[in-house]
């Protein structure tokens, strides 16, 4: 004013420059790709509008897997730091824990047998399991990852024998999610390919 009392003062302005690459997002609470504004780059120049602010995050779930469809094998996100599933565990997955025949239809005294399966050997159900309650066992329509025949198989014998149970070690992506080399989060150069919404993988690790 015109008595020498200063009404503002001057600071420096904040800025941030960018070490490395990182995620410009729209919003405070990360909310994956939707959110993305763009991709800021290193050495780009940031105006500091308003923060810093502490965000916590869940630790993300990592598994490493391989890909039903062509084998591709690397780790991917199940559930991200913000607690987005993004694969989860299939039960619709069976693996054979004995050897069991595989039949043309449900009836276990009128049928075919098509071929049988041996110990490991995975299938997906595709209706079931039903209980055929004069034969005492329990049967599902399943198709063979190994060459897709699809058949009848005897999960549960009429004395408790248990021919096939749920593979806990498979699961269905839900969201396009990448699948890469490293366990760390993917960088340049390591990414296998990008897991599609529907993909089944098998845990290894």
């Amino acid at each position: 004013g015109n008595q020498g009392t200063p009404f503002l003062t001057e600071v420096e302005k904040p800025f941030y420059t960018c070490l490395s690459e990182v995620i410009l997002e729209r919003e405070f609470k990360s909310e994956g790709a939707d959110g993305v504004t763009r991709t800021v780059a290193a050495d780009e120049v940031l105006e500091l509008l308003e923060g810093p602010r502490k965000q916590t995050f869940e630790p993300a779930l990592r598994v490493r897997g391989k890909a039903i469809a062509d084998g591709a094998m690397g780790w991917f996100t199940a559930r991200d730091r913000n607690g987005n599933v993004l694969a989860e565990a299939d039960s619709k997955y069976y693996s054979c824990t004995s050897s069991v025949a595989m039949t043309d239809n449900m009836d276990i005294k009128d049928c075919k047998v098509l071929r049988k399966l041996v110990v490991g050997e995975l299938f997906t159900v595709e209706e079931g399991p039903v209980e055929v309650k004069e034969a005492g066992v329990t049967r599902v329509k399943g198709r063979c990852l190994k060459d897709d025949l699809v058949g009848w198989i005897t999960i549960k014998g009429n004395a408790g024998t248990q021919f096939a149970e749920a593979s806990s070690k498979h699961f269905c992506v839900l969201s396009e999610v990448p699948l890469t080399k490293a366990f760390p989060t993917a960088k340049c150069g390591e990414e296998v390919r990008k897991l599609a919404k529907g993909e089944a993988m098998q845990e290894l690790e």
